[in-house]
């Protein structure tokens, strides 16, 4: 009995117990989850680097866009390519290397601040009160105003009407639109889209109305024409790079930087200081240029150019940031220097007594000589024989008359009866030497600089003449910008014929290699393809390529070389450029293993770019076409593929035709990415495809 009273007694303090506290499994789970997202927080924050890890660590991380989603060609200046720069000194500033990590959107990037995974963003980013209650921006880098875009055929809104607006995911414009157009509707897609695709998609009718930065737009409107500004919001925006919320050393010492260094980015006028002045505002040198092979363009995401190769140089050395201005013309670029768009001209120029005529007329002077070239006629290998002056006798030169050999081709007509003919002005001479190897012209004038990059590509033509020696290359600046001439000259004396000027210049007009006269080694059937065959098969298992393919890539890259290069810093039996290997985190290109796993991946990141619904060989013509050119040319010519009628789906015969176009200026004036050789990826591609398939008969 007793034992029953204490066991009821014990049921009972029980049965109490419970109804005095009741847990549901509901409220159970709720304690769990919210224990568990404290852990992982905690965790998170653990993975915080402070000031004085980052120093010892001796690198800092900094996120940026991938190259689908970085600026186009900078054609006047460029946000991420000058945000690069700014963090690479601070940097410096520091003894610290910068250690970047690629996403592919702003989403991306906030998520991987937001677990430690980096220290800092260092983009235009708006400053919002929601943003900022997640991470800590800086002071202010650029001051913009939004503004609401629409086709060219929309009219600007009333501030009274009501209108629908579509945002990428995760835009900052919201805010704005909220506060000053309250009444207006907003849409917000799924995808991150950037402002070349939000212009895309309002072109092709998704939307009607869109929001972006003044200076996206400033961007855009410098190669498109599709798209204009509706109206523009009242309030000024601050953008600044982003930092997380607990780094409060870091974001003082970037502060500081800021506040020294004078860094926000303001519309600024046309100006006109002197060299002196423009280092103390810390403002920097315009340099105005043609967007050519000669001088200035991009290739697989790289900024390459004698002309901007030496300015970099120049700005480094008087510490000032660089900034291209791009001209389509030689008159356009002394009408930018004369108004204060620029600020000196370096653009491959030859000093003739006519220029120097007319530069004295515009209150311009030029600098003392920086290159010196040849004035070399250009012909067909099997076009009649040229030993003197005289065999010109009936041939026909056809040459821009803007261009300075149009004073030698009227010589050579004037005393030896040579037909001149007036090329088109918007032909370029690398073109008009494709039209002499394509039998389209007889002869034609160029530089002994741009002849030595044609000869790299082209085995039809010969130089059999040299016209004029000994041609001086000049800078020219305005006559009010004494202390920039003296800079330049400074320049010039310190550094022509030296080695950083030697290595320079052989880099792009050495003629090396010519890739036209390698031929493909013999096969027999049942042989190896090459040395690497085992190499490749074990790692294209996982991305589906066919082996064969991947060797007859390689063989097109290197040659089967595994310590090949290229003038441009390309390296290895896959030919990738050093910037490309770090992001996919390769760290010998040398070592076979490596080279190829790089290259495979490589491909496939770019075969993965383009959309699924292209038929697996389309995707992989249009990927080796990015892998050769850089994936922006391409899109290019899928763009300019469709405004022909042609269809951007099929690369032979197709987007090929147009890839060949934006070798033209008036069409790589209109693309994002500017010029582009585009016989390199047009033969790159066909040739690759006509090897793999004489491997698949030889493995059969």
């Amino acid at each position: 009995m007793l034992k029953k009273f204490f066991f009821l007694l014990t049921l009972v303090v029980l049965i109490s117990s419970c109804e005095q506290n009741p847990v549901n499994n509901d409220q159970q789970q709720s304690v769990d989850v919210q224990s568990i997202e404290q852990e992982k927080a905690k965790s998170a924050q653990s993975r915080l680097r402070t000031w004085q890890q980052i120093k010892a660590s001796g690198y800092i991380t900094a996120l940026k866009l991938d190259r689908e989603n970085e600026a186009a060609l900078p054609r006047t200046g460029s946000t991420s390519i000058y945000h690069r720069q700014l963090l690479t000194l601070f940097s410096q500033e520091h003894n610290l290397q910068v250690k970047w990590i690629t996403v592919s959107n702003l989403k991306e990037m906030f998520i991987q601040l937001e677990q430690f995974k980096a220290d800092i963003i260092p983009r235009h980013l708006t400053i919002t009160k929601k943003r900022s209650e997640r991470f800590n921006f800086t002071y202010p880098i650029l001051r913009d105003k939004e503004v609401l875009i629409g086709k060219l055929t929309a009219k600007p809104p009333t501030r009274e009407e009501v209108i629908s607006i579509t945002l990428p995911a995760g835009s900052a414009y919201r805010e704005s639109i909220e506060k000053e157009f309250p009444h207006w509707t907003i849409s917000t897609l799924k995808e991150s889209l950037n402002s070349e695709q939000l212009a895309d998609e309002l072109i092709e009718g998704t939307f009607d109305y869109s929001v972006i930065d003044g200076f996206a737009f400033d961007t855009l409107n410098q190669y498109r024409d599709d798209i204009k500004v509706l109206l523009t919001m009242p309030a000024s925006i601050d953008l600044a790079w982003m930092v997380n919320l607990n780094n409060k050393t870091l974001l003082h010492k970037l502060n500081n930087f800021i506040s020294e260094h004078h860094v926000i980015q303001i519309a600024e006028p046309n100006r006109k200081f002197d060299f002196k002045t423009l280092q103390k505002k810390k403002l920097p040198l315009r340099v105005i240029t043609r967007n050519s092979p000669e001088t200035y363009f991009l290739w697989r995401g790289e900024l390459l150019g004698f002309e901007y190769e030496l300015m970099r140089r120049f700005a480094s050395i008087n510490n000032v940031k660089l900034e291209m201005v791009v001209a389509d013309s030689y008159d356009e670029m002394l009408t930018m220097l004369k108004e204060g768009r620029g600020d000196m001209i370096a653009a491959g120029l030859s000093r003739t007594e006519n220029r120097l005529v007319k530069i004295k007329q515009q209150k311009m002077q030029s600098s003392i000589r920086y290159n010196r070239v040849s004035e070399l006629l250009v012909a067909h290998k099997e076009s009649p024989t040229i030993n003197n002056l005289a065999d010109l006798k009936g041939r026909v030169i056809t040459v821009r008359r803007s261009s300075s050999f149009w004073q030698t081709a009227e010589q050579l007509a004037k005393e030896y009866k040579v037909t001149l003919v007036a090329a088109d002005e918007l032909l370029a001479t690398e073109l008009l030497i494709a039209q002499v190897a394509n039998k389209t012209i007889d002869l034609t004038i160029a530089d002994s600089n741009l002849v030595a990059i044609e000869k790299n590509f082209r085995d039809e033509i010969i130089t059999p003449l040299t016209l004029k020696d000994n041609v001086p290359y000049a800078y020219v600046t305005r006559n009010n910008n004494p202390q920039l001439l003296n800079s330049l000259n400074g320049f010039i004396r310190q550094h022509y014929r030296k080695t950083f000027y030697n290595v320079v210049k052989n880099k792009y007009f050495k003629n090396s290699t010519n890739q036209k006269k390698l031929r493909e080694s013999r096969l027999q059937v049942g042989s190896d393809l090459s040395p690497y065959d085992d190499i490749i098969k074990k790692n294209v298992t996982e991305y589906h390529f066919d082996w064969r393919l991947i060797v007859s890539q390689m063989y097109q890259e290197s040659r089967f070389d595994p310590l090949a290069s290229n003038s441009t810093g390309a390296k290895g039996l896959m030919q990738m450029l050093p910037r490309t290997a770090e992001e996919l985190g390769v760290t010998n290109l040398t070592e076979p293993e490596q080279a190829i796993s790089s290259g495979i991946r490589y491909l496939n990141w770019t075969r993965d770019r383009f959309s699924k619904d292209l038929p697996v060989q389309e995707q992989i013509f249009f990927s080796l076409a990015s892998y050769n050119a850089g994936f922006g040319h391409v899109k290019d010519a899928q763009r300019l593929a469709r405004q022909l009628g042609l269809r951007d789906d099929k690369w032979f015969n197709h987007v090929e035709k147009a890839m060949l176009l934006l070798q033209q200026k008036e069409y790589y004036k209109k693309a994002r990415f500017g010029y582009v050789r585009g016989t390199e990826p047009v033969n790159y591609v066909r040739d690759i495809h006509q090897r793999y398939l004489s491997y698949i008969r030889i493995t059969q």
